[in-house]
């Protein structure tokens, strides 16, 4: 029997034209959470008959595209992969696309394009993300945008002329809301009106939260998030110490923390509760803290492995920072020579820094890491000498090294 599609009710032809070519449906996610998303549209269906193409032609133009235009090659790659902005194409193929909702051109007064113009195009599902990497790398290059125009310029790209509903010029021009400061904005286009564009200015002039607002925030959301550990609600302890990361310019991403804006916060905070203590160094504690939360809350859930993760993360990291030794080994005992060294040093995360390391000793405990559990032990009491649980499993250590696996198999984990 052969089936003939066409004898399908249109209602229905319509819903199979969206599942194969709305950007919904062609989303992926990304692989790794180094990676954004992707887009691939199974666009075959265009190829099948004038009828179905005429069909199909009009499901895709209910999509809509963003076409991002600058004089500098290097911006495609900036905005994929420290944005993680998904790009449905890029090069020729955007330059001569005309079927996008907005086009949005930046260039900086005084620089010619000399005829090289790149353009890449992506979805207004990611236009929040764009803004957001944008307005990120302003706070972290200090006067970017002082020195950039942006041109927007908005249209019906399937009838000419036609005003865009009102809905959409928002998503369209509001995110951009993000983008201060910058040398000069124009708005052009489809009947954009005067109250859509008078709220991308009222955003625009809202002034960035100072890094000691920011700082507060930080510290807000991370104590609110020990109240609901306390209180046995960790889930939403996790919610909250992910919300305090954000509060500082850190995106956690799955098993990824994202650090922005480091340059905004090269400065001594002049009020609030930090004042006279230098931002980033305050921004450094309540990280190392929120990590100690993080593994702490993880312990709690029983999930060894991701507390585990968190911790061995961290440690590698501070190593690293210290030693420019990047191995992931916590088992080779001749790699611990930093601690003691450190320990002197009387950086401020040191009691949070201990922490992490007991913790991740009882992670690894669970998960019958034995070799890995002494060295974290080891590393824990220096970092926390007047702590009593920390230094009685210590004197345990070093008083019955053998008999200490059958030790722990028989207390089971604690934490503190």
């Amino acid at each position: 029997m052969v089936f003939r599609f066409l004898d399908l009710p249109a209602e229905i032809r319509d819903q199979i034209y969206h599942v194969l070519v709305a950007t919904d449906n062609a989303r992926y996610p990304p692989s790794n959470d180094d990676e954004p998303a992707s887009y691939r549209f199974d666009l075959a269906i265009l190829r099948v008959n004038k009828q179905i193409n005429h069909e199909a032609k009009k499901a895709f133009e209910d999509n809509v595209f963003i076409k991002i235009t600058t004089p500098w090659s290097e911006s495609i790659g900036h905005i994929s992969s420290e944005g993680r902005v998904p790009i449905i194409t890029a090069g020729a193929k955007a330059d001569n696309f005309r079927g996008y909702h907005l086009w949005v051109w930046i260039d900086t007064p005084g620089v010619s394009f000399n005829g090289c113009a790149y353009s890449m195009l992506i979805c207004l599902d990611d236009l929040p993300a764009f803004t957001r990497m944008w307005h990120l790398s302003n706070l972290n290059h200090q006067g970017l945008n002082s020195h950039l125009r942006l041109k927007l310029t908005v249209q019906d790209p399937h009838v000419p002329d036609r005003k865009i509903p009102k809905d959409l010029q928002n998503r369209l021009l509001l995110p951009f809301g993000l983008v201060k400061d910058l040398h000069s904005l124009s708005v052009h286009g489809a009947k954009v009106l005067p109250s859509v564009e008078e709220a991308l200015k009222k955003e625009q002039a809202i002034a960035d939260q100072s890094p000691e607002e920011c700082l507060e925030s930080a510290t807000a959301l991370k104590d609110a998030g020990n109240i609901s550990l306390i209180a046995g609600k960790y889930d939403a302890a996790l919610r909250q110490y992910t919300d305090a990361f954000a509060a500082i310019h850190i995106t956690v991403c799955g098993r990824k923390r994202y650090i922005h804006a480091d340059g905004y916060y090269m400065r001594e905070c002049t009020s609030g509760t930090y004042k006279g203590q230098r931002s980033d160094y305050v921004r450094l504690l309540i990280r190392v803290k929120l990590v100690a939360n993080f593994i702490h809350t993880y312990l709690k859930m029983e999930d060894w492995q991701e507390a585990r993760f968190w911790g061995k993360r961290s440690i590698i990291l501070f190593r690293s920072s210290l030693t420019g030794d990047d191995d992931d080994d916590l088992e080779d005992a001749t790699k611990w020579t930093w601690v003691r060294e450190s320990a002197t040093m009387g950086f401020p995360a040191r009691a949070e820094m201990g922490k992490i390391l007991y913790r991740t000793a009882l992670a690894s405990r669970e998960l019958s890491y034995w070799t890995e559990v002494e060295n974290l032990i080891q590393a824990a009491a220096i970092y926390l000498p007047y702590d009593e649980t920390v230094q009685t499993e210590k004197k345990i250590l070093d008083e019955r090294r053998s008999e200490y696996a059958e030790y722990c198999r028989d207390i089971g984990a604690e934490d503190f």
